[in-house]
């Protein structure tokens, strides 16, 4: 069975506008000192101000397009926003503005990085994954298949992810009540940019991530298509099989590297 991973590794081995009159924005604007514009444009590149106008967005305020350019409705918005927050309503993307929108992603990035193997959600991924086959499983055996899926995906996936941990960043998120998706880019040994964009939702006990999205690639998706050819022109029990196939080679390879 070939393994979901980076790239080549991923797919061998995740109404109506009403405009504004511009006298409106004209009266509602306050002019921000060119001085001040031209240092916010150089702090920062056309898809942090998306993630910013996002954040807006998120945060009940109308930033206007989510086009990454800081327009009067933006400048509004973040006037708005800073209003709300005891800001000083300079219309500047500044550092406290910026980490004042930013407090819910750090907090979803704590769940996502480092160890990030306690932040899935297996057993979803499990049960997506196996696609109808799971409600055709007993109890028992829907409960082993979630602790041999999950064995497979930490040693298949996570386990590489973590091992690069230090050497990703978070470019962008979206956030509300239930779901959430972080965006992050993971810098490869060999200079290579990955985009890996984790999908989460919001449980009892915290935000669990339910799937990855490898460059464009949904990591459940896929081996929710590769599962159904296996039990379609063999059976459930050779799929299982496979798996443990897999779990051997990885332990084996382990034990070459120790």
């Amino acid at each position: 069975m070939r393994l979901l991973w980076i790239r080549s590794a991923v797919v061998g081995a995740m109404a109506l506008s009403l405009a504004v009159p511009p006298w409106v924005l004209a009266a509602n604007t306050k002019e921000v000192p060119k001085k001040e514009e031209k240092a916010e444009k150089k702090a920062m590149d056309k898809e942090q101000i998306k993630s910013f106008q996002e954040a807006l967005k998120a945060k009940g305020e109308d930033p206007g397009p989510i086009d990454g350019v800081i327009g009067h409705r933006t400048r509004s918005a973040l006037r708005a926003f800073q209003k709300a927050n005891d800001l000083k309503d300079t219309g500047i993307l500044d550092d406290q503005t910026a980490e004042k929108l930013t407090a819910e992603k750090r907090g979803l990035l704590s769940d996502v990085s480092g160890a990030i193997s306690p932040r899935f959600d297996f057993h979803e991924m499990a049960k997506v994954s196996l696609g109808t086959e799971w409600y055709r499983r007993t109890p028992k055996e829907q409960t082993e298949f979630v602790k041999l899926f999950a064995d497979f995906l930490k040693k298949a996936v996570v386990s590489r992810i973590e091992s690069y941990s230090n050497k990703i960043t978070y470019p962008g998120d979206r956030v509300d009540e239930s779901y959430a998706k972080v965006g992050s880019k993971l810098q490869t040994p060999r200079g290579e940019e990955i985009k890996i964009n984790y999908m989460l939702r919001r449980l009892q006990s915290g935000w669990k991530i339910y799937d990855l999205i490898v460059e464009d690639v949904s990591l459940v998706e896929n081996y929710r298509a590769q599962f159904s050819r296996v039990i379609s022109k063999s059976s459930y029990e050779e799929l299982v099989h496979r798996i443990n196939q897999k779990l051997s080679e990885f332990d084996g390879k382990l034990a070459m590297a120790d």
